[in-house]
């Protein structure tokens, strides 16, 4: 299922935060925009979502971006993005899979693809080096 889902960038995303106590989740923030270049690594989410976390709570949170667009008889479907944790304002963890459907979360698949071209793309590079090199060579003999 989450192999087929696309990520929609155009729309901000919402925050949830998954209390312990509640089988509901609530609104923290309405909504952040995050765009794809914020998703290329950990690293670099976890630097962008600590620009919005300095005053949270700590806790569990969910980031849901639209999967399906609602209308006037049928409610806007959203999935989840990533789990995080917080702790003391900084994002401590990034689930992996979800504790309950036990399926892994899109951001993982998003950082896989860029890893994946960027190691093609440097591959290409080198290659690429690598024939310039031996045609010189072939023409200064």
């Amino acid at each position: 299922m989450y192999d087929e889902i696309k990520v929609n960038f155009s729309k901000p995303m919402l925050i949830l935060k998954i209390r312990e106590t509640y089988k509901a989740p609530y609104h923290k923030n309405k909504f952040i925009s995050v765009s794809k270049a914020n998703c290329s690594g950990l690293a670099e989410f976890k630097k962008f979502m600590h620009q919005y976390t300095g005053n949270w709570s700590s806790g569990s949170y969910d980031i849901q971006f639209v999967y399906k667009e609602g209308n006037y008889t049928q409610n806007t479907i959203y999935s989840t993005l990533v789990r995080m944790d917080i702790r003391d304002g900084k994002v401590v963890k990034l689930w992996k899979n979800s504790p309950y459907t036990k399926k892994e979360y899109v951001l993982w698949s998003i950082i896989r693809d860029f890893r994946f071209k960027k190691k093609k793309a440097l591959s290409k590079k080198a290659s690429k080096s690598k024939l310039t090199k031996k045609k010189k060579a072939n023409k200064s003999k």
